[in-house]
């Protein structure tokens, strides 16, 4: 039977809730969509795209954004109050565990595994400006290197 490789969200966010710097700012609020209304900070991470490698090796380097937003939502009266600050804290933490990502294995909530083997920041931390969400918002755009255990 042939083997596949596991989905690279579920693996990233997998990664994301295994670093203390990132969850003391988030909890478990990472997620593959930003819900409405959300417990600010929070963490959205989407495949952008990627290039598995040919070869007998199932390895793929996928291309992840992951959006910061932090701030508060707009009520009904209210204009969203954004938090550039916590945004921005919250990326940083996340370029820096990127950063100095080494060799680990990490595990979907299926109980699928997968290898990450590092992490190249292809660009950001970039502030976004969402004016229609009153949120603050900064992207990093990294590609993670990673392949079925």
């Amino acid at each position: 039977m042939a083997q596949s490789l596991p989905d690279a969200e579920i693996i990233a966010r997998s990664w994301a809730l295994s670093k203390s710097s990132i969850t003391s700012l988030v909890g478990t609020k990472v997620a593959t969509r930003l819900p409405q209304d959300a417990e600010m900070p929070f963490l959205v991470i989407t495949r952008l795209g990627g290039t598995p490698q040919a070869g007998e090796a199932l390895i793929d380097e996928a291309l992840i954004q992951m959006d910061c937003y932090a701030g508060k939502y707009a009520t009904s009266n209210t204009k969203g109050q954004p938090d550039f600050a916590n945004a921005y804290a919250l990326a940083s933490a996340v370029y820096t565990e990127a950063f100095d990502q080494y060799p680990e294995i990490f595990a979907s909530s299926g109980g699928v595994e997968a290898k990450v083997s590092g992490f190249s920041i292809a660009n950001g931390p970039q502030r976004i400006d969402e004016p229609e969400l009153g949120l603050a918002r900064y992207t990093i755009d990294i590609v993670m290197i990673y392949g079925a255990k």
